[in-house]
């Protein structure tokens, strides 16, 4: 069994969500926490998402976290790598001074539960601290100029503010809470260094250095980036998941929030670096399921909307998981919670006349905001005053927005068809036979109903039978879910995709069609850019192989990413004419399912799916792209001139020249097989460790020399198969 390289975990991260900065220990509850003081200003800091602080790299392979505080025109550039068994390294480098360094103090914070104890030996300049289950030391690189002793961080705080920049009453070497304090004219640079004790659960080993950045590996670092620092503790439940931002969960979400796709989305963009916290995001969203069967639209600290759900897509996310994990225990585990949640729009949203579904609100369960309005419907649809639901009347009666909504319907049959290969995979012969019979039906009344021949394009329909004028992204929808003819799909991409004043342009795609009044409001849905959209288009130029217009998509949502990421923006939305995030005061700044952006440039060269399998793409690499998970493992990809490599679990596993695109790509024991796309030149690949003893390509047996398989020119796609020792495809 070769050995299996996985995602670092980490006790220490910075897992509380209003304190960015902080470092907390998950086993422990040791806390380190960062707090500044600007004697200019008399303002001390815990550094709160926001303006203070710029969000830096987060270590694809390692422990490292970068970031930068801004506090009173002051910058300091933080360090944190974490490594084996729970050591750390703290760094910081002052970049800049706002007022004369002898007035600014850094104070390190260390705090822990109760029965904890600090103790600092003022002869060694060294702090030890003990709790039930744990010592640690901690050693600065030059000693500090005070310590203190506090109840809490917070009571650090105040101290500031009450008593100043000289007080010295607090002066101790012993407490649950103590103050480590530097002025940056002593120490405008400082290492500290903390071990602890053996008898705390240890990470894995970790591996080599990051590959250079280039274009995709900027995109897949950005991504993890993201994850990482929008991934906390949530207090009120105990347990980690990752935040829509860390701005809203203290004051909006009272604690904590889990907005059902948002999450689904993290925990799908999470499976290419760490299935076990997209599993968390998971089991976050399935905790809140309802006795009649919907996941809630929310649940926060505040407020729970059990009376509406969303978009169903978590059927897609978990069975993305699977395939990397093929966990079937977990498949076990989610599928009749997922079956119950299918059943249910099909018992509760029903529209009258069309056999298909729309938004609405119960009024059978829970007392959420806004329950029994046609806000409370417009909300189950995740995209509250998108333009498309001005025109439908709310059936207070029904609780129902009398409206077919191409993009719930077309998500509603993925979700059956996704479903369907569950069962089929856990051997529910009925339930495979009712799913697909089921989603067959659906996609049919899709294209029967949903279809506006008039203007050639799927649009949302009213229950007296008028198409609704406005148009979204979720008219291509029906693409992701396989709906759209071919026929449909070209009209659909050259008639709206791509035109300039429909849904092209440099900033795309907007929520609404430029040439539509909605697109000139600039308002949350009406007309700014999503990832979410994006991401769900792009499914479906894939699916239906237009691998051009993908690529297309894929490269404008970067670089309109890219931009704002300059400044370390991740945004929550984008204006579609400038490419911004902040010309609206409504777009947060570090919103976590914005790095549905970059992901389609990762999937550009690494994606996995129900109906393409795993595919690959070496040649978009240009010297190094990974790590990531997949079905095979954790995989890199390493190119030099014409030559490829890829790497599975740390280990060249296949190399080659000139293949193009490997489709389906699979590998076992005995053998490996993928699809070549049609080439007019010959290609070669190569098993290193290897020895291929049997290849069939297009009917025919390609020339094995030197272990290595040359693949003739070919005019259609063909595949590979190829067979080690006696086994193989």
């Amino acid at each position: 069994m070769e050995p299996q390289l996985t995602y670092p975990q980490f006790n220490w991260n910075t897992w509380a969500a209003g304190r960015p900065a902080e470092l907390s220990h998950l086993t422990t509850g040791l806390r380190i926490t960062p707090i500044l003081y600007s004697d200019r200003a008399t303002d001390p800091t815990s550094l709160p998402p926001g303006d203070l602080l710029r969000l830096g790299c987060r270590g694809i392979r390692d422990g490292r976290i970068e970031f930068a505080s801004i506090h009173e025109d002051t910058q300091l550039n933080w360090t944190y790598d974490r490594g084996a068994h729970d050591d750390l390294t703290l760094n910081w480098q002052c970049k800049s001074h706002g007022e004369w360094g002898l007035r600014y103090w850094v104070n390190l914070s260390l705090s822990g539960p109760e029965g904890t104890e600090f103790s600092y030996d003022e002869m060694t300049g060294v702090l030890t601290g003990q709790g039930r289950n744990w010592t640690m030391s901690l050693t600065c690189g030059q000693k500090p100029l005070l310590v203190t002793v506090h109840e809490t961080p917070e009571a650090l705080i105040e101290e500031f503010v009450s008593k100043g920049y000289f007080y010295l009453g607090s002066r101790g070497v012993s407490g649950q809470c103590i103050a480590l304090r530097f002025n940056l004219d002593e120490t405008p640079d400082l290492s500290a260094q903390l071990s602890m004790a053996p008898n705390v659960p240890h990470t894995p080993e970790l591996v080599d250095n990051s590959p250079p950045v280039e274009p995709a590996q900027s995109a897949l670092q950005a991504v993890h980036d993201v994850l990482s620092w929008n991934h906390v503790m949530d207090p009120v439940n105990n347990r980690p998941y990752t935040v829509l931002t860390r701005n809203w969960d203290q004051r909006k979400f009272g604690g904590f929030g889990v907005w059902m796709n948002d999450n689904l989305l993290h925990a799908l963009m999470w499976v290419m670096f760490d299935p076990k916290k997209a599993r968390e995001n998971i089991e976050a969203v399935f905790a809140g399921q309802t006795e009649a069967g919907n996941f809630p639209c929310l649940v926060t600290g505040n407020d729970a909307w059990l009376d509406r759900s969303q978009p169903p897509i978590a059927s897609y996310v978990v069975w993305s998981l699977f395939q990397v994990t093929a966990d079937t225990a977990f498949l076990k585990w989610a599928y009749p919670r997922l079956l119950a949640n299918y059943r249910w729009w099909w018992s509760h949203r029903v529209l009258p006349g069309l056999g298909l579904v729309g938004f609405g609100t119960s009024a059978d369960v829970g007392s959420g905001l806004y329950k029994g309005t046609k806000l409370g419907a417009r909300n189950e649809s995740g995209m509250d005053n998108m333009a498309v639901h001005d025109e439908a009347e709310f059936d207070p009666e029904t609780g129902l927005l009398l409206s077919a909504d191409v993009g719930l319907n077309s998500i509603l049959a993925l979700d059956g068809e996704i479903l369907g290969l569950m069962a089929d995979h856990l051997g529910r012969r009925d339930e495979t036979d009712e799913l697909s019979a089921k989603t067959a039906a659906h996609k049919n009344d899709i294209q029967t109903h949903l279809w506006d021949p008039e203007r050639g394009v799927f649009a949302n329909r009213l229950t007296n039978g008028r198409f609704v004028r406005a148009l979204a992204p979720t008219s291509f929808f029906p693409m992701s879910a396989g709906i759209a003819t071919s026929d449909q799909a070209t009209a659909l991409v050259e008639n709206y995709l791509t035109p300039e004043d429909k849904f092209g342009g440099a900033f795309t795609l907007p929520s609404a069609s430029r040439d539509q009044p909605a697109f000139q409001d600039n308002v949350y849905w009406r007309g700014r850019v999503w990832g979410p959209l994006n991401y769900w288009v792009y499914q479906g130029l894939k699916r239906y192989d237009m691998n051009e217009k993908a690529s297309d998509l894929a490269q404008k949502s970067m670089e309109m990413f890219a931009q704002n990421w300059t400044h370390r923006q991740c945004g929550e939305n984008y204006c579609a004419t400038t490419g911004a995030i902040t010309d609206q005061p409504d777009a947060d700044c570090f919103y976590t399912w914005g790095a549905l952006l970059p992901v389609l440039a990762v999937q550009e060269v690494v994606s996995e799916t129900a109906w393409n399998g795993l595919v690959i793409d070496p040649g978009r690499v240009e010297r190094q792209f990974g790590p990531l998970k997949c079905s095979l493992g954790l995989v890199e990809i390493s190119r030099s001139e014409n030559s490829w490599t890829l790497y599975i679990n740390g280990r060249p596993s296949l190399m080659g020249a000139d293949t193009g695109i490997l489709l389906d790509l699979r590998f076992s024991a005995s053998g490996c097989a993928f699809q070549l796309d049609a080439s007019d030149q010959a290609a070669r690949v190569s098993f290193p460790g290897r020895t291929p003893s049997h290849a069939t390509f297009a009917n025919i047996e390609p020339n094995i020399s030197k272990h290595t398989i040359t693949i003739p020119p070919h005019a259609k796609p063909e595949t590979l198969k190829v067979s080690f020792g006696l086994g193989g495809y």
